[in-house]
């Protein structure tokens, strides 16, 4: 969601797929219907513990939960959608890996539902399934259900769809919490810190926050989106196969952008957009590879000073 999840959970699917077995009830109601019949103080309860009734299963009332991902409320989506997974799934290990795996493949199809609309609620099943996969992937690092084929599925899905989502709201006064970028950048950040995270995937992450951040027709981000890839970046960092020698054309692309926005006055708005989404990201990275607490690694401090030093030529 657009807070930050829980320390409980690391600081931390969907409306299901035609033909799936979450797809409706056995009634053939629509699972998100008949989830909403049981009431919010039934799911409520389940997300603060995941105590399951007799005669249900937690991988099925997972499903029912999932089935909330794209409601426009802010409780069936948040707390429901995204709650019960988050106390099932990660803190009361609840479902078995081969219920864990049909779980990753469920959200990540919904990553492509109605990919490329902007402004409808489509994004929010999108978005939201980002955000439970990110509880997986948390998961994975500790207690791996995907094999190596899956895991790089989930990669490349997760890199899809951070680089194809338009929909780029924050805070909507309506549904409340959007914030596809964040989300999809949770994921990542737990992504990036599986031992199957190759030093070409670090490359493959690095290049997609600063593409996201610089496409044309992004605009300002003004709701922390900046941090959130930050961070994704700092798990980067962070690993002890990190090269920082191999972040210096990465960080070269800073100052070369900042020259091309201030040859022409005024400037290109688009490109000034652009300029300031890097700025903000930069500035963020430098505050995460300067904090004390995880001790630092040699090549985290090592980017801790390529990043300053970059800082340093682009300010304003």
């Amino acid at each position: 969601m657009g807070r930050w999840p829980a320390p409980a959970i690391l600081l931390l699917v969907a409306l299901a797929s035609p033909g799936s077995s979450w797809a409706q009830t056995r009634t053939g109601e629509p699972t998100s219907r008949a989830a909403e019949k049981r009431g919010q103080p039934f799911w409520l309860a389940l997300a603060r513990d995941c105590a399951v009734p007799p005669g249900e299963t937690a991988y099925g009332l997972v499903g029912e939960a999932v089935s909330l991902l794209g409601s426009p409320d802010t409780v069936w989506r948040d707390d429901v959608g995204y709650g019960v997974v988050a106390a099932c799934v990660y803190q009361q290990r609840r479902l078995r890996p081969e219920e864990r795996r049909e779980l990753v493949a469920r959200l990540s199809a919904n990553l492509r539902r109605g990919l490329g609309e902007q402004g409808t609620d489509s994004v929010l099943l999108r978005s939201f399934s980002a955000l439970d996969l990110s509880v997986l992937a948390a998961l994975e690092i500790v207690d791996p259900a995907l094999d190596e084929a899956g895991y790089r599925q989930l990669l490349d899905d997760a890199l899809g769809y951070l680089r194809d989502e338009r929909d780029l709201r924050g805070l909507d006064t309506r549904v409340g919490w959007i914030h596809a970028i964040a989300h999809t950048a949770d994921l990542l950040k737990f992504l990036a810190r599986d031992a199957r995270f190759t030093r070409a995937d670090q490359a493959r992450l690095l290049d997609a926050a600063w593409s996201k951040l610089t496409a044309g027709g992004t605009p300002v981000l003004t709701h922390a989106e900046d941090e959130r890839l930050a961070a994704a970046l700092a798990s980067v960092a962070r690993r002890v196969d990190f090269d920082p020698v191999s972040l210096g054309p990465w960080l070269a692309r800073f100052p070369a952008l900042e020259k091309q926005v201030w040859e022409k006055a005024p400037p290109d708005p688009a490109r000034l957009a652009a300029s300031q989404n890097a700025r903000n990201l930069l500035r963020s990275f430098y505050v995460l590879l300067s904090l004390p607490e995880p001790a630092p690694t040699p090549g985290q401090a090592a980017a801790r000073d390529g990043v300053l030093a970059t800082l340093q030529q682009i300010r304003r």
